[in-house]
């Protein structure tokens, strides 16, 4: 994955939110764990928040979310998305001193909810250690020793690729193989049995908000396996229906091609299909050339994500 598409997710730079998202790799530390690794796909997007005038506070905006002492108390437009100023900065004394079990290095934030553990570590360091941050519910954080069940499910990669880029799995053999790279499809009985890279599924959910749904069955309620194995869903509406105007033609009911085939009359009108991903762009059957209309991808959806998803 190249550096600009490892950036290219939108989450924390929703205008609302009224931040600085940094968008490339930086010295700059997160003030919560101490580290500058950039990544959004693994640690969420690294945010810069300008207060009290001139002084600045930066964060990955997972360590916001998996930092046990962290409380989420403002309102979304308030602060770091939804976390008070003052509440970050009175977090520091909670765990600027504990050491990471990882990496031996202070300021740990998440501490592993397993009753008489008390490991301490990074998100960064977490990441890369087999733990995970549970996105929903109380947002619990395991250390590897002391996983949920539902992630110590063993996964045979020989042989598979991810089902969103078809790219390769990372193999059982490899020095630096992490299970929890890999997230599991099995909905039901009817849903196939498919392995996903962690970051694509990560990408997917950023795209998708609401309507993050089993890439390979459609069924809404993968989003609860996901977030329980690391994945991050944003509450709110899915890319497309956030751009402007992504609704207006449904209403017009009139076909979008740039050169109609068939014209606009009353009709006509009953010929119109819409993007079976977002019900866009509704275009003529013949002007859009499918006979099928489950065939029919609209301009804005027609891209390398989504036409390997359908």
């Amino acid at each position: 994955m190249n550096e600009t598409t490892r950036f290219n997710v939108s989450y924390c730079s929703d205008p609302l939110f009224k931040l600085r998202v940094l968008k490339q790799a930086t010295v700059e530390k997160c003030d919560i764990c101490l580290l500058n690794e950039n990544n959004p796909l693994r640690y969420g997007e690294f945010v810069e928040k300008v207060y009290k005038t001139q002084r600045k506070i930066r964060a990955h905006y997972f360590c916001l979310l998996s930092g046990t002492n962290i409380p989420q108390n403002g309102s979304t437009p308030a602060g770091i998305a939804g976390f008070k100023i003052s509440d970050v900065l009175s977090s520091y004394a909670e765990y600027r001193e504990k050491q990471c079990y990882y990496c031996r290095h202070p300021s740990a934030p998440v501490e592993c909810a397993q009753a008489g553990c008390g490991r301490r570590f990074h998100y960064i360091c977490g990441y890369s250690n087999s733990c995970v941050t549970q996105f929903g519910g109380e947002f619990r954080s395991y250390c590897d020793q002391h996983l949920p069940e539902g992630c110590r499910v063993p996964v045979t990669t020989k042989g598979r690729r991810c089902s969103i880029c078809f790219e390769d799995l990372p193999q059982v053999t490899e020095p630096d193989y992490n299970p929890l790279s890999i997230v599991r499809t099995h909905c039901d009985s009817e849903c196939p049995p498919g392995l996903l890279h962690r970051e694509c599924v990560q990408r997917f959910a950023y795209t998708s908000g609401y309507n993050f749904k089993c890439p390979l069955c459609w069924n809404k309620a993968f989003r609860v396996h996901a977030a329980e194995v690391g994945i991050f869903i944003p509450q709110r509406e899915s890319a497309w229906e956030r751009e402007p105007g992504a609704f207006k033609d449904l209403h017009k009911r009139k076909c979008t091609a740039v050169d109609c085939k068939v014209g606009n009359g009353r009709n006509a009108a009953n010929q119109l299909v819409g993007c079976k991903v977002c019900g866009g762009q509704l275009m003529h059957r013949q002007c859009c050339g499918v006979s099928d209309a489950d065939d029919y991808l609209c301009s804005g959806c027609r891209d390398e994500s989504f036409v390997r998803l359908v």
